[in-house]
Order: structure tokens, then sequence, then C-alpha cells
């Protein structure tokens, strides 16, 4: 089950990234997702 939460948080952040539409123009709110999607990957990771 780990593995499966962290493949979907991968793929919501993916998504997220590489979708035409974001909360704010430019990158920066594609690198507040990408810091937040590895957070939560590594607070996932110390749950198991």
């Amino acid at each position: 089950m780990n593995g499966f939460v962290k493949v979907l948080i991968l793929i919501g952040v993916a998504l997220y990234v590489v979708s035409p539409i974001d909360l704010l123009p430019g990158p920066i709110d594609d690198a507040i997702v990408i810091l937040l999607g590895l957070a939560s990957r590594k607070r996932v990771a110390e749950k198991a």
C-alpha cells in the first residue's frame, strides 16, 4: 500500500506540472508542487 501511495503522489505531481492549467503563471507554483510532493512522499515513507 505504501508503494501505491507513493506512485499516486508522483503521478499527481507530474500531471499538475505538465498540465496547461495552473493556479499561478510561471514556474513558481510548479516548483512549489514538486517540493510538496517530495515532502509528502518522504512523510509516507516514514510512516511505513
